[in-house]
């Protein structure tokens, strides 16, 4: 796994640390790109490993601002984003890539994930166009599932 660039960003790949793999308690994720954005590095650090645990490509990200650069070079599967971070906040940068064309990523599955409880939030994530809302802490079994349902019934032309 390459650690991270200063603050910028780490690519990891199935395969770069053996893990065993029990296909009766984690979802194969193989072939799923995920853009993680998310400001705080314990979550960032559980959530990217489960998920290459489970084979997936996790992109990770410190800020909504360094993703939505991103995108001109890479197009992922799905995005992971909390809803409160400095800056560009989930709800914004969701809404941005709603806004783009399908072949920029508008159609890119997205699960919310965030601190705050109040059905408020879970509201407006939906609304900003979200597919599914997650609160912290977080059931990393029931996230690594909730990746690959979404990314199995993603539209092929995202």
């Amino acid at each position: 796994m390459e650690q991270p660039d200063g603050d910028r960003k780490k690519i990891a790949r199935a395969g770069d640390e053996p893990v065993a793999r029990s296909s009766a308690t984690w979802p194969d994720l193989t072939g799923i790109h995920a853009f993680l954005i998310e400001d705080n590095s314990d979550t960032r650090t559980m959530v990217s490993e489960v998920l290459i645990h489970c084979g997936a490509m996790v992109t990770v990200y410190q800020s909504a601002d360094q993703a939505l650069a991103d995108l001109g070079e890479f197009v992922p599967t799905l995005f992971i984003c909390d809803l409160s971070m400095p800056g560009l906040d989930g709800l914004q940068f969701l809404r941005r890539m709603r806004q783009l064309p399908p072949e920029r990523g508008s159609r890119i599955p997205a699960i919310a994930i965030t601190a705050y409880y109040e059905e408020f939030a879970a509201a407006a994530a939906m609304e900003a166009g979200f597919n599914a809302y997650m609160t912290k802490p977080i059931r990393l079994d029931e996230l690594a599932r909730l990746v690959g349902d979404l990314a199995r019934n993603a539209s092929p032309d995202r």
